[in-house]
């Protein structure tokens, strides 16, 4: 079971506070993350997003005792790195530092372990903690951290690529005009036993790599294929159970036409299709987890948010919800959130609604 899912980010101080924006936003509702460089640099934001994780973590009330701990990143605590450069004998940090940072900062005392695969990295975290939950019947619990900046390091590196937006995150959109750096956290846990109602489920999970290119994905996304059907297989369903897609959705050209292909050869039935980046920004590692606090909110609304900043989709074979949100046909059952990440990282989850 998925429980205690926590986020946090400069604008939405917690879930509820999300999803009233996410299931009430427009078409013209964009991001503004990282489209004009603040006077202070985003890496910054650290110490509070620390503080907001151990808040987060203390309202869980669950004995953490010989919980592991699973901390997804980019890039961390990048001013510890930035304080180095130009120090030849000081030693590079770690980001394992952060995580056992994090650990100490919650009260964690179990194993700690560090999970950074770019912008999949929050959900092969999740990945990961099924593994360990099926693979140690002595667990009850793990718990899943996730953090990232929007730091001058990260939108340089975005601007190199020529990959950020000028006017607003639109993913899916004909504009094609880029991703927007946003920072969060997310937390939650990954719990064995007895479901209770209106409980969230993941379902299935799968992780490939398509090792196509440093930074740009496999155009004929054979990565995210794999990575689509071992989680269907892994939940025991066929591509047509797939009630709702909710994409990585970056906006850049290259990833958005990579999903699109990909969406569009394995699901016949079109299944509606969201995204929150326009929302939310790219927020790195973080993403998936602080993504999918809104797919669980979908399957308890019964609804499904729109694309913010979406205007025009050219993108054939796909059902993007475009302009407010929308009652889907058919219940929803099962969402499917995927995540991309530099290196040819792929990862898709599936979580479900238990209602019997």
């Amino acid at each position: 079971m998925l429980r205690g899912v926590g986020i946090w980010t400069p604008q939405y101080s917690s879930v509820a506070a999300l999803c009233t924006a996410a299931f009430n936003s427009s078409a013209a509702a964009t991001s503004k993350a990282g489209l004009h460089r603040a006077s202070a640099d985003a890496a910054d934001l650290w110490p509070q997003i620390v503080d907001a994780i151990v808040q987060g973590v203390c309202g869980w009330h669950v004995d953490l005792a010989g919980c592991p701990l699973i901390f997804a990143t980019t890039k961390g605590d990048i001013r510890r790195t930035i304080r180095v450069v130009g120090q030849p004998d000081a030693p590079l940090p770690k980001l394992a530092d952060d995580a056992i940072a994090i650990a100490d900062a919650c009260g964690f005392c179990g194993e700690v372990i560090c999970i950074s695969t770019a912008c999949a990295s929050s959900l092969a975290a999740l990945c990961e903690a099924h593994l360990l939950l099926t693979s140690q019947p002595s667990l009850d619990r793990v718990a899943i951290v996730t953090a990232d900046t929007a730091s001058a390091f990260v939108q340089d590196g975005f601007a190199s690529l020529r990959a950020v937006a000028e006017a607003g995150a639109r993913p899916f959109d004909a504009s094609h005009g880029g991703l927007c750096p946003g920072s969060a956290a997310a937390w939650c846990l990954l719990e064995r036993g007895a479901a209770l109602p209106n409980d969230i489920q993941l379902l299935g999970w799968g992780l490939a790599n398509d090792a196509a290119h440093l930074t740009a994905p496999d155009a004929q996304g054979r990565g995210l294929t794999a990575a689509i059907h071992s989680a269907v297989q892994a939940g025991n369903m066929a591509l047509d159970d797939i009630d709702v897609i909710m994409a990585h959705g970056t906006g850049t050209a290259f990833s958005d036409a990579m999903e699109a292909r990909v969406f569009a050869q394995l699901f016949a039935h079109q299944p509606p299709l969201t995204a929150a980046k326009g929302l939310l920004g790219h927020t790195l590692g973080a993403s998936g987890l602080l993504e999918l606090s809104i797919a669980c909110e979908m399957l308890r609304r019964q609804q499904i948010p729109p694309i913010a900043g979406l205007i025009r989709c050219d993108y054939p074979g796909i059902n993007p919800v475009c302009g407010q949100p929308t009652q889907p046909t058919r219940p929803i059952r099962t969402v499917l959130k995927t995540a991309s990440g530099f290196g040819g990282v792929n990862a898709a989850v599936i979580i479900g609604r238990y209602d019997r």
